[in-house]
Formats: structure tokens, sequence, C-alpha cells
């Protein structure tokens, strides 16, 4: 199968409502499931859609060896999916079930390409950091395939974004401490060393990934660097995510 007829097969889907065409399970390579989700990035800006930044996935050497590989993907952020702090989501508008994660924003200050970008020259480009949270759309329906994951833009459904500050010059990435918690019971605490890679790293990687497909960061892009924790989600409940040093974000979901 190739790359537009595995996009295709997975917009017509989107546009029923259905999600991991059975057709396409299998028959991915990571390169071509990139190349897939760039196709249908496309789709989307002819649509209408502004594309806001990105993501980096496998960001911990555990979820890497999970899936067997070092290879990192990419996702892309949609302008319609970035919610500002405190926020609001209806449960309905996502049709198949949520999950949250919280994860570090960093805004661009510069445009960033690769390869051959370094954490160095990633901090140097990011212009603020931000508490904030993934939202993810669980549309795989218990189908395991990374790669299709990879091509339907790795869960990705929208990010909430708390208040923005310049890097610290004492920020280290690797003492961040995140507490998630859900309507006031706290749910998660972990520190950056135990759970994640270095967020200039990750930016860094992503840099170097987009690099290889054409693309690169850009001035004023928004992008999350890696989930601390993962939790699903019910509704009725408020998240709030809490960043040592930078302060806190917070979603209701109804």
């Amino acid at each position: 199968m190739n790359v537009t007829e595995a996009a295709d097969r997975i917009w017509d889907g989107y546009r029923r409502g259905e999600f991991f065409p059975a057709d396409v399970v299998g028959r991915l390579s990571f390169d071509d499931a990139l190349r897939v989700q760039l196709d249908l990035l496309e789709r989307r800006l002819a649509d209408g859609e502004r594309l806001a930044g990105w993501k980096i996935g496998l960001t911990s050497a555990s979820v890497r060896a999970h899936f067997g590989t070092d290879r990192q993907p990419f996702g892309h952020i949609l302008e319609s999916g970035v919610i500002a702090s405190p926020g609001e989501v209806a449960l309905d508008d996502l049709v198949v079930g949520c999950g949250v994660e919280p994860e570090l924003c960093a805004t661009m200050a510069s445009d960033l390409h690769g390869p051959g970008a370094d954490a160095a020259a990633a901090r140097a480009a990011v212009a603020n950091i931000a508490p904030g949270m993934e939202i993810n759309q669980k549309r795989s329906g218990g189908v395991t395939d990374f790669e299709l994951s990879v091509a339907d833009n790795l869960t990705q459904w929208a990010i909430v974004q708390g208040p923005e500050s310049p890097v610290p010059d004492e920020f280290d990435s690797d003492s961040l401490r995140v507490t998630m918690s859900c309507n006031g019971e706290v749910r998660a605490d972990v520190v950056g060393r135990d759970v994640i890679d270095d967020h200039f790293l990750s930016i860094a990687t992503l840099a170097n990934v987009l690099g290889a497909y054409g693309r690169h960061l850009e001035a004023g892009q928004r992008l999350i660097t890696g989930s601390f924790s993962k939790h699903d989600v019910s509704k009725d409940e408020e998240w709030r995510a809490e960043f040592s040093g930078l302060g806190a974000c917070s979603v209701r979901f109804r």
C-alpha cells in the first residue's frame, strides 16, 4: 500500500467517524507512516486548519524499549486544538474516549533546522516554556499497530497551555517535578529524570526528525515535549498539572 492510498483510507475513515482502518493495519513502515501523517496534515490545512506546532513521541528510554525502537516519531498540533488554561472540553466532542497527560509546552523564538540540532541549540531557540497537558483521542479501538498510530498523528487531539515564561537560567529538565491531580486528588507526582528525556534534547530530536522529511521548527510554533504520566478521563473531572517553578494549568471535562 502506498502513502496516498493509506492516507485516503484514513482520511475517509475520519469523515465517517471510523479510525484505524483494518486494511491499513500492519501495512506501513515507520517512514511511510510519517509521510502519511504529513499527507493528512496537508489535507487538514487545505480544509482551513492552521498548523500550531509539533510533538515528539517516545520520550523515555523505557517507552522506546517497550516499542523495540530508538526511532522517535513526530506529531502535529493544529491551531484549533490549542486550549488556554483553565480550559473546558466536552467529552462528546472526542467521540471515542479520552486520555490526558501533563507535558511541558515550549514556544519557539527562532527557526530550528535539522539535521545536526543539539540540546544547546534547541534551548537557545526557545522563547518561552509553560505548564501544559496533551489531550489524546483514543482512536485505535484496541488495535496495536505502532506505525498506524504514527500515521494517525499519535492520538493527538488538543493541548492545554498554562501561563508562559522565559526559560529560567537555572531551569533543569531533570529536576522538574510535576504533580497531576483529578478533582483535588493527586494521581501522579514525578520528577523528570525518572520518567522523561531532557526536554531540549527532545526538541533537538524533533527538529532532526522533521528535517529528514523536509520540515523544520518555526518561530512562534508551540511544542510539547513528552508525557510525565498518562491518565484516563471521565465526565465531571477537573485535571490540574503543577510544574515546579513554572506554575500550573487545568482543564475540566464535561
